[in-house]
C-alpha cells in the first residue's frame, strides 16, 4: 500500500480521531476564522508600530500600516529555559531584576502567526492588511484620500484599531508628515537611552535586567525641537529588534519624550535573520534613514546620534548625498571622539555633545 497502514485502517484513522488528538483539533479549529475573516483568535495579540504618511498628490496620501500579530504563549518553556540561561550567564539574583529579564524577554519567545490577516478601522472606513510572513510581521500599504485623514489629533497623528469580535482593543498611529517642514531622525541607544554599548557586558545588563534611563537633557531638546521646528516630526532609527518596541515606546512615553515612528530590526530567534542583530550597522542605517529622506524631498532634516558605533559615518555619507536638506547633525560623544570622523561635513552643519543641555543654544 501506499500507506503504511491499509486503507481501511485509514478510514477508521480520520473518520474518528484518537481523544487524545481532540484539544489539537479544536485549537485549530479556533485559528480557522483568522484565516478567513480576519477575527483575532482569543490567544493572539496584534502589535502595532508608529508610521510616517506622506502626501502623493493634491488629494491623497499614502499610509502604511505595519503590525506584529503572535500568540503571547505566557506559559512558554522556551521562554523559562532562555531567562535561567541569561540569568545564569549574568548571575542574576536580585527579584527586581528577574522580574525585569523576563519581561523584556517575553517578545522573543513568542508563537509568531504566519498568514493571517488582520482588518483595521481608519476613520469611518474598514481596510483589509495583507497576510502576515513568517516573523508574524505584516504591513499594508493604503491610499487615503484628505477627508480620511482628517481624523488626525492637533499633533498630526492619525489613529486606528484593529477590527475585532471581542472586547480587546488593538490600536495604531500614523504620523501625517505634510511635505514641507523640519524631521529629526535619531539614533536610541548612548544617543537618548544610556545603554554603554561599548561595554558589552554593561549594554546587555542595560537592556534586559534595568529599568530604562535617558540620557540627561535630551528630552528637553525633542520637545523643544517639536515648538521651535515648524511642522516638526521624529523618527527613531535604531538596531534594536521590534521584540524591544513596547518597552521602548512606554519608556519614552513615561517621560515625556514626543511620539515617534519607529524603525528597528527584524528578527526571528529561530531563523537566520537573528544574525541581522550583528550586521554591519553603516549598511543597515542607510538602508532605513536613505528612504525617508527620498519620501519627503522638500523637508529639512536634523540626524541625532551617537560616537559609538558608525553613526559618524553614516551621517557624512547622508549629508554628502543630500547636502541641502541636511540641517544640523549632534553626535554624542561617547569615545572621545575627533573631528576626523566627520570628514566631509561643514563644520558648521555638526558638532559634538555630552548631554542634551549641550544642544538647547542650536536651538534657541
Amino acid at each position: 500500500y501506499p500507506y503504511p497502514y491499509p486503507p481501511s485502517t485509514m478510514l477508521s484513522w480520520t473518520a474518528t480521531p484518537p481523544l487524545f488528538l481532540l484539544p489539537t483539533l479544536l485549537l485549530s479549529l479556533n485559528k480557522v476564522p483568522n484565516y478567513l475573516t480576519g477575527k483575532i483568535a482569543s490567544d493572539e495579540r496584534v502589535l502595532f508600530f508608529p508610521t510616517a504618511a506622506n502626501k502623493i498628490n493634491e488629494t491623497h496620501w499614502h499610509v502604511p500600516i505595519h503590525g506584529w500579530i503572535f500568540e503571547p504563549e505566557l506559559e512558554s518553556k522556551k521562554r523559562e529555559v532562555a531567562i535561567k540561561g541569561v540569568g545564569k550567564l549574568f548571575q542574576v539574583n536580585d527579584a527586581e531584576e528577574k522580574r525585569l529579564l523576563k519581561r523584556r524577554l517575553m517578545p522573543f519567545t513568542v508563537d509568531n502567526q504566519s498568514m493571517k490577516y488582520v482588518n483595521v478601522r481608519i476613520g469611518n472606513s474598514v481596510h483589509r492588511l495583507p497576510r502576515s510572513r513568517k516573523d508574524g510581521h505584516f504591513i499594508g500599504n493604503l491610499t487615503l484620500h484628505d477627508d480620511e485623514v482628517y481624523f488626525a489629533n492637533k499633533n498630526g497623528i492619525l489613529h486606528y484599531e484593529a477590527v475585532d469580535g471581542d472586547k480587546r482593543v488593538f490600536s495604531g498611529a500614523v504620523h501625517i508628515v505634510p511635505p514641507t517642514g523640519t524631521s529629526i531622525i535619531s539614533d536610541i541607544d548612548d544617543t537618548v537611552k544610556i545603554t554603554n554599548y561599548l561595554d558589552r557586558k554593561e549594554f546587555y545588563k542595560n537592556t534586559f535586567l534595568r529599568e530604562f534611563r535617558e540620557v540627561p537633557g535630551m528630552k528637553e531638546v525633542f520637545q523643544k525641537s517639536k515648538s521651535r521646528y515648524e511642522n516638526c516630526f521624529f523618527h527613531f532609527v535604531s538596531a534594536s529588534p521590534y521584540q524591544l518596541f513596547e518597552e521602548l515606546s512606554t519608556f519614552f512615553d513615561k517621560i515625556g519624550f514626543p511620539p515617534a515612528t519607529y524603525h528597528l530590526k527584524r528578527i526571528r530567534v529561530k531563523d537566520k535573520t537573528l544574525l541581522q542583530l550583528f550586521a554591519d550597522p553603516k549598511d543597515y542605517k542607510l538602508r532605513q534613514i536613505v528612504p525617508i529622506i527620498d519620501t519627503y524631498p522638500q523637508r529639512k532634516f536634523i540626524l541625532v546620534g551617537d560616537s559609538g558605533e558608525k553613526d559618524c559615518e553614516v551621517y557624512s555619507e547622508i549629508y554628502k548625498r543630500y547636502p541641502d536638506q541636511i540641517e544640523k547633525i549632534w553626535i554624542r560623544n561617547v569615545n572621545e571622539a575627533n573631528a576626523t570622523r566627520m570628514e566631509g561635513v561643514h563644520p558648521d552643519k555638526w558638532r559634538y555633545f555630552n548631554d542634551g543641555y549641550d544642544l538647547m543654544d542650536e536651538i534657541s
